[in-house]
């Protein structure tokens, strides 16, 4: 055992200890020294990591993957752990299409067929149903595709069991020139709906455009102002039928809709009450996009102001507001309608009175009286 002392490329001083034949610890030592010394090796690492993770979770972001479940540190790792597995199933797929490789399962001990080897499939399957950070930390070091593919199937064959063919066969619809024999799947919850569909830049355009957000699957919350999930559920039907898409829901009344576009069409136009800030109380008078018309409107109301992204009046001025809402197709919300119909109590509730007029006091003029008296004039005011 040896010491060697010099400096390493990070320009601090250090040590290494060389153990080995001794024509060759001196090389090994100035192998050493061109690296980093320990502690910025370690700091380099780290970094390294963070701007590792930092990139899968931008990237995660914009292929709309599921958030991960775990620590912020677990996310952290999991999130690159699991782009790097997509990565690498997305380069075995085109390796697949390209040279007919076959792909051995090292914890099955056996070759897997490229006929039986989904792999698209298996990933989509991953990135839906893997959501805690710890099966990527767990995997790390590889995946077992095998039990993936029994899994899958395990799935495939209980949703199969859930709902009977025929059920799922009177369930879709299908426009006159689809676009794709694959339908898409309509869930109608009590307050969400959610699409599912496979990756579609056209499918992914409309859904967005009607408000979902991604999450796992194309989801769509529902709550006072956007209508009921059958016409919300109703509308994205219609909307994916007419862009050749067939369409699959179990709900009976959202496909009907879906099918004879007699759902509800959702309001875009509501007056609230606003929650907080310094407007907290105010009715705020909301609408989708940019109306300068509306916006004019609005502000010609008494005592408005513009509190973005609303324009807010006081709830006094009821009355205005509520013929402004008559006129432009504006909704209440409950908070809002219970604001109005409370002041608009409070100044019934008011007593009406007839008050008696009182004229203003009269005041004595002295001189007058005197002038218009019978008694002599006043020496001082004689000429």
């Amino acid at each position: 055992m040896a010491w060697y002392y010099g400096t390493y490329s990070c320009g601090h001083d250090g040590r290494e200890n060389i153990i080995g034949p001794t024509e060759n610890r001196q090389w090994i030592a100035d192998r050493k020294f061109e690296g980093l010394c320990p502690e910025c090796w370690e700091k380099k690492k780290i970094e390294d990591r963070e701007k590792a993770n930092a990139a899968a979770a931008e990237k995660a972001k914009e292929m709309e993957l599921p958030p991960l479940e775990g620590t912020e540190k677990q996310v952290a790792w999991a999130n690159t752990l699991r782009q790097n597995m997509i990565n690498k199933l997305t380069s075995v797929s085109e390796k697949i299409k390209s040279e007919e490789v076959k792909i051995f399962d090292r914890e099955e001990m056996k070759i897997i067929d490229e006929a039986d080897y989904k792999v698209l499939e298996i990933m989509q399957y991953i990135i839906v149903n893997k959501t805690k950070a710890s099966w990527y930390i767990d995997n790390r070091h590889g995946v077992s595709y095998s039990k993936i593919l029994k899994e899958m199937k395990s799935v495939e064959a209980k949703r199969e069991e859930d709902i009977p063919l025929d059920i799922d066969t009177e369930s879709t619809v299908r426009p006159e020139k689809p676009v794709s024999e694959i339908p898409a799947e309509i869930k109608v919850l009590d307050n969400e709906v959610i699409a599912v569909y496979e990756r579609n830049d056209k499918f992914r355009e409309i859904v967005k455009f009607l408000g979902y957000e991604w999450d796992g699957a194309w989801k769509r919350t529902i709550t006072e102002t956007t209508g009921s999930a059958i016409d919300r559920a109703a509308e994205l039907g219609n909307k994916l039928l007419n862009a050749g898409f067939p369409v699959k829901t179990i709900n009976n009344e959202a496909r009907e809709k879906a099918v004879n576009g007699t759902y509800e069409l959702e309001c875009k136009r509501w007056i609230y009450i606003r929650q907080k800030g310094d407007y907290k109380g105010w009715f705020a008078i909301t609408w989708d996009g940019m109306d300068d018309r509306l916006y004019n409107a609005s502000r010609r109301l008494s005592g408005s102001k513009w509190s973005k992204p609303s324009v807010v009046v006081r709830v006094r001025y009821f009355n205005e507001v509520a013929e402004f809402a008559e006129l432009f197709g504006f909704r209440f919300t409950v908070a809002a309608s219970d604001a109005l119909k409370k002041a608009k109590a409070e100044i019934e509730a008011a007593a009406i009175v007839y008050p008696v007029k009182v004229g203003g006091p009269e005041y004595k003029d002295g001189l007058k009286e005197i002038l218009n008296s019978g008694s002599d004039i006043i020496d001082d005011l004689k000429d």
